[in-house]
Order: structure tokens, then C-alpha cells, then sequence
């Protein structure tokens, strides 16, 4: 997301997502979208739920009880509408930075092993 409204999609390289099918799709419906010959090396590095999302996710739900599958859903769907906006627009917002360091480090993975 850019300032002046602008978005491009980003996929990771699940089959479905290089499918002819899906850029076919993508292309009819307008949608600008990196193409998988345009996808980063690392891109759990440059993919907001796998920057963020995953793990803030995993830290909340750590915290829970839960003892299905379908109380797993729902403790998901729960953690997922109290994010708060900041910290969603913060993981956006912090895209294209994160895809400079990925090229700057010429694809080798930028997160810090905690």
C-alpha cells in the first residue's frame, strides 16, 4: 500500500497462486500483481502475515485453551478482530522498506533470529 492509494499483490509460490488461472483472473479483474519470475527469494521476508501476522497470531493463541479445531476458528477469528489498525497499516506501511533490505541483501533472509 502507498500513499497515494496505489496497492500491488503480492502472493507467495503456492501452486495455485502461479497458476495461468489465477493470472488470468488477476489480469481480467485489473489487478496489478507481481508476476512469481518478479517474487522475492525470501518472501516470507516481504509477506505481511508472515512477517506479522503469523506470529503475532501464534503468541496470542498460546495463551488460550483451546481444545478443537473448531474452537481454534474461532479463537483465530476472535485474535484477528482485535488487532489493532495501527499495527495492521504499521506491517503494510513497512512493505516496501522490507523489500529494499531483501534486495539489498540480495535475497538472503533480513529478520534477526530471536
Amino acid at each position: 500500500m502507498y500513499p497515494n492509494g496505489d496497492a500491488v499483490f503480492h502472493q507467495d509460490s503456492a501452486p495455485s497462486h502461479a497458476s495461468r488461472v489465477t493470472h488470468k483472473f488477476l489480469t481480467d479483474q485489473q489487478v496489478e500483481f507481481l508476476r512469481p519470475q518478479q517474487w522475492m527469494p525470501n518472501s516470507p521476508d516481504a509477506v505481511p502475515c508472515d512477517y506479522f501476522l503469523w506470529g503475532h497470531l501464534e503468541n496470542k493463541l498460546s495463551k488460550r485453551r483451546v481444545s478443537t479445531l473448531k474452537g481454534l476458528q474461532k479463537a483465530i477469528r476472535e485474535e484477528v478482530k482485535k488487532i489493532p489498525q495501527e499495527m495492521i497499516l504499521w506491517a503494510l506501511k513497512s512493505w516496501p522498506k522490507r523489500c529494499r533490505q531483501i534486495y539489498y541483501a540480495e535475497g538472503r533472509h533480513i529478520e534477526k533470529h530471536r
